[in-house]
């Protein structure tokens, strides 16, 4: 929506340039003006000015400037009417509607009254933890080291252990029962016909997006018998997992004063680092760290530091967060502590400034992992240690930086004893190799000390066979003259269906001409649908999508085998193996996106 220069204008004026400004930065009155560090850049000296008078800023180092919407923009990295809103909420003030679609009006009433629906779940649960039925809870809480004070700043709340306790005060409050139902509170049993409370006795931990709005919970049994220890909202219209980390609304200010964020793994973790006056430390919601958790730090800092768990799971875990967050272009040191399991013990037993002194040792990831691995490799010939740096390759050739690829290369051979500078000379060997042509290949499990079971026969919709067979109907076409490209392009492992995968076979070994399978009576319908499909260069586009679509469903499969084997090997201990098949997979995404831009 395009907004007048009025109201743009008004909400410049409603807005204090100063107070926005020092929320992300320290400023010190300097004259007319005040002064500090540049957000924008890294600098000693502050060169950064903020003027009340001009409701604007400018830093003379890097020459960045401008008025308090394009300073949102910049820090928050969102489009100038997000800004826009984001101001005006601040000030109270109402931007018109008029010009939106009923669509969109009716889209923003549905988020308004989930955000409503979170909000008095949020004060629920709050309310309840002071009650009298709350005793346990709070007792709980209090166990964990934590205090009155923590629960107030932190909104900590109780889930009752009645079945409806929610969901009937939230149709008292004017919710219906789908209202709650979408916003993940409530949960519908269809044997029983009936809707009860997700949430059951349980300690309530709310959920916020960047603007300390609630948009999910989570919730902790106080009775480990009692179901899953932990217990997250569903994927909402306000809540998606994958773009969501615990207390970053508290956190943001010290991150960006820190230089680093502390990435943990649960709620307890980060409010302990928090209570401790580690204010920088977030938590993962349930799942692994992604793209958008990158693009989401990258906001606010250049550095991320691992205190994930110090058993295998955590290790496994650190392995998986490596890809999103150097993508991102982000820095990633591991914080290993030891003779404890996590933040939260560490922080009982020792001091804010033992933790803040471990964290500034906390190596780099390359060197991190060398290390988990040097006792492995220790007292073994330099051949075998050679060959382990080959794991490290499809890793190291992500790094955009080359500075942090010659660093990266250095810890890893110094760590595994190799004095030499074999493994850049690999890395970059690699690099000039390009985008690969061919079609990805599949990835077999190297040195995996137990085969795993072999795939179970895929399943596959109408969709899929539609799909295999249009691909062989169309190998007919311009007597044959297809049939080269279709073999070099795919193998057959990209056919689902048996029969249709040994077609392909007998066409790549030359076993069958092209022009037998105009006799094959499962793809007459195929040959039906491209009758019309009357000019070459349009069956020709039509093979293409075909092959592609083949690739990418076949690529998906392999993706979901290995992480399911990696998943496996995390709940058996064996963290090489999930470590191995971690590297198979990043190779195996890594040939694929490679297939993607060569196209």
């Amino acid at each position: 929506m395009k907004y007048s220069d009025e109201i743009i204008q008004r909400v410049k004026d409603a807005t204090d340039i100063v107070s926005v400004v020092g929320e992300y930065v320290s400023l010190k009155k300097a004259g007319n003006s005040y002064k500090g560090l540049c957000p924008f850049h890294s600098e000693k000296s502050p060169s950064f000015n903020v003027s009340a008078s001009r409701n604007g800023f400018h830093c003379f180092g890097c020459g960045k400037g401008g008025n308090v919407i394009t300073f949102i923009m910049e820090m928050e990295k969102m489009p100038f009417p997000e800004a826009l809103r984001l101001l005006a909420d601040k000030a109270n003030i109402a931007l018109p509607k008029q010009e939106e679609s009923t669509r969109d009006l009716a889209a923003e009433k549905v988020r308004e009254r989930m955000q409503a629906i979170n909000e008095f779940a949020g004060k629920f649960f709050y309310d309840r933890l002071l009650s009298q039925d709350g005793q346990a809870a709070r007792d709980y809480f209090k166990g964990r080291g934590f205090t009155k004070e923590d629960a107030v700043k932190y909104q900590i709340g109780f889930a009752p252990d009645g079945w409806e306790s929610l969901k009937i005060a939230g149709q008292k409050a004017g919710f219906t029962p789908s209202e709650l139902l979408s916003a993940g509170l409530i949960v519908h049993n269809e044997e029983k016909n009936k809707d009860y409370d997700k949430f059951r006795n349980r300690l309530m931990f709310p959920v916020k997006d960047n603007y300390a709005r609630i948009i999910a919970f989570g919730g902790r049994t106080l009775s480990d018998e009692a179901g899953p220890k932990y217990l997250n909202s569903p994927e909402t219209l306000l809540f998606k997992k994958s773009e969501c980390l615990y207390l970053l609304d508290m956190a943001r200010e010290a991150i960006r004063q820190k230089g680093y964020v502390l990435v943990v793994e649960g709620y307890f973790d980060a409010l302990a680092l928090h209570h401790f006056g580690l204010e920088n430390a977030v938590a993962t919601l349930g799942t692994a760290l992604t793209s958008q958790h990158g693009r989401l730090l990258k906001r606010y800092t250049t550095e991320v530091v691992f205190s994930y768990d110090a058993d295998m799971a955590g290790q496994a875990a650190v392995l998986r967060g490596f890809e999103p967050l150097i993508q991102a272009g982000l820095n990633i040191r591991v914080l290993v502590m030891p003779d404890v399991k996590d933040p939260d013990e560490y922080l009982q037993k020792h001091s804010k400034e033992e933790f803040e002194a471990m964290v500034e040792k906390a190596p780099g990831f390359f060197r991190w992992w060398a290390q988990s691995l040097k006792k492995k490799f220790q007292g073994s010939p330099v051949e075998e240690r050679m060959r382990a740096l080959q794991g490290f390759v499809p890793m190291i050739v992500q790094i955009p930086d080359e500075v942090l690829v010659q660093a990266a290369c250095s810890a890893i051979e110094s760590e595994l004893g190799l004095d030499n500078r074999d493994l850049l000379t690999i890395v970059n060997t690699e690099r000039k190799k390009g985008p690969r042509k061919t079609a990805p290949e599949r990835v077999e499990p190297v040195d995996v000390k137990e085969e795993s079971a072999p795939n179970a026969k895929p399943v596959f919709a109408a969709n899929d066979l539609q799909i295999e067979a249009d691909f062989l109907a169309l190998l007919t076409e311009e007597k044959g003259e297809f049939v080269p490209w279709a073999v070099n392009e795919l193998s057959p492992e990209v056919f689902y269906v048996e029969s249709f995968r040994q077609l392909f076979e007998e066409l790549s070994a030359g076993d069958i001409k092209p022009e037998q399978l105009n006799q094959v009576p499962e793809l007459e319908p195929s040959f039906i649908r491209i009758e019309n499909q009357s000019e070459k260069k349009h069956r020709e586009a039509m093979l293409i999508d075909l092959a592609t679509a083949l690739k990418k469903r076949y690529f998906k499969r392999q993706l979901a085998d290995l992480r399911s084997r990696q998943t496996e090997a995390e709940k058996a201990g064996d963290v090489e193996q999930a470590l191995l098949l971690a590297q198979q997979i990043m190779m195996l995404k890594r040939q694929h996106s490679q297939e993607v831009e060569s196209k």
